[in-house]
């Protein structure tokens, strides 16, 4: 009985209703598509950094006096335990010539294998005895091709592969650098070890790790300063929550206008519907009748508006990721189940609570001044 009591009376102000559930659409979509954007970007940017995640990277302490790494410390480390692999890496910047064009770049010595685990070929194999492969960026500035010779420290080198583009990254940027076989780098440079990337088997005994090589490598000086991934990951994660949070809270300011919308109908409807809420009082209708039907309408309002909001925001998410990241893959992940959860629990609460006063005062009104009302 309630119920029909309250859709017909939503019936009767038909483009004001209309109304109401478009604001609480608009507000619901916009929470929870800004939501799924946020957590497509976080996801993206993420993604750059998943394969480092369980990386430790470790240098020379040169504050101590240290420039390189032992290869004594590198042996100890590779026998530690939860350790599943070590990256020793050599580099300088070496004078590097093509045709009449010279130029300091980076140059890293590293072994095949570990190159290969570690990046991706654009064009190329991965050969680097003999040969050399350079990053995406070096390639496309200085128009080089497979195949094209570098005078890299004074000796020429084949380029047998191009990187692709690595994005950002906190161990080895290989963009705009060149790689080489270690024993081809020490062919045209003396430095030693300046880096270490240590894997560790599991993401969590990486502080367990870190602490670890600390501990056996810095006992009598810091010779060695270690950092981990994860910790960065970390951080990058909670600003993108932060970041996330900010934005779904402006977008909330959608629904605080369509709140005073609900707010302006129930007041309007409870001056129109004087004399009828009189009637009803005067039969017998308890103050708890009225606030029951003044609060079904706007939960009905609240339910049709969020409902709809909430199956929108799924198309909104999807567009603002395709304009703005090109990519549309994390769209449909777990965490946008939770946004969309969260536009229509604030939508269907603002629907509520914009009626409660508007119920109160309705159950206020005395029989006999309602029946009076003109």
């Amino acid at each position: 009985m309630y119920f029909e009591l309250a859709k017909r009376n939503l019936k009767r102000i038909k483009v004001r209703s209309l109304l109401a559930i478009v604001g609480i659409l608009i507000g619901v979509m916009a929470i929870s598509s800004i939501g799924i954007f946020g957590e497509s970007l976080k996801a993206t940017v993420l993604e750059n950094f998943k394969d480092v995640a369980n990386e430790i990277i470790i240098r020379p302490n040169h504050q101590a006096g240290y420039k390189y790494i032992d290869d004594k410390d590198i042996m100890r480390i590779k026998k530690m335990p939860h350790v599943a692999n070590v990256i020793p890496v050599l580099s300088d910047v070496v004078l590097v010539g093509y045709r009449d064009k010279k130029s300091y770049i980076a140059v890293y010595g590293m072994d095949e294998r570990e190159l290969s685990q570690m990046f991706e070929l654009e064009d190329g194999s991965f050969k680097l005895k003999g040969s050399c492969i350079i990053g995406n960026r070096l390639a496309e500035l200085a128009s080089l091709r497979v195949g094209k010779k570098l005078s890299i420290g004074g000796k020429l080198f084949r380029i047998s592969g191009i990187l692709k583009d690595a994005g950002a990254r906190f161990d080895i940027n290989p963009n705009l650098a060149i790689f080489l076989s270690e024993q081809d780098f020490k062919k045209i440079s003396d430095s030693g070890y300046d880096m270490l990337i240590v894997k560790v088997e599991s993401l969590d005994v990486v502080g367990e790790v870190k602490d670890n090589i600390e501990k056996k490598i810095n006992y009598r000086e810091k010779k060695i300063i270690a950092f981990d991934l994860k910790l960065i990951l970390d951080r990058i994660n909670k600003v993108f929550s932060r970041v996330n949070s900010f934005l779904i809270a402006i977008a909330s300011i959608s629904l605080l206008v369509a709140g005073v919308s609900i707010l302006n109908i129930m007041l309007m409807s409870t001056i129109e519907r004087t004399k009828e809420l009189g009637v009803m009082r005067a039969i017998g209708a308890y103050r708890v009748t009225i606030v029951k039907i003044f609060l079904l309408e706007a939960l009905i309002l609240g339910l049709i508006g969020s409902s709809i909001g909430s199956i929108l925001s799924i198309f909104g998410g999807y567009v603002i990721d395709f304009i703005l990241l090109k990519n549309v893959k994390y769209v449909f992940q777990l965490s946008s189940l939770f946004y969309i959860a969260l536009g229509f629990s604030v939508g269907l609460a603002t629907a509520i609570i914009s009626g409660l006063y508007p119920a109160w005062k309705a159950s206020k009104l005395e029989p006999i001044e309602a029946l009076r009302y003109e």
